[in-house]
């Protein structure tokens, strides 16, 4: 079984996103406002049961639909 998190990402990270530990879903939690930053970077892991770890980059980049 593998259990998901984020890696070591900034507090502004967790209050924008959050991970499901299960399946590594990323679900937004808060809006986001392109004129605000339209690219967001930040690190996950995945944790197995026997002590192993894998990390990845998660690139995020937002669209304006109102323009």
């Amino acid at each position: 079984r593998v259990f998901y998190s984020f890696g070591n990402v900034p507090d502004a990270i967790r209050r924008l996103f959050s991970v499901e530990s299960d399946t590594g879903e990323i679900r937004l939690v808060a809006s986001l406002d392109f004129e605000e930053k339209n690219k967001y970077i930040f690190g996950l892991e995945a944790r197995d049961g026997g002590g192993l770890t894998g990390h990845c980059e998660v690139q995020i980049d937002v669209t304006d639909e109102n323009d």
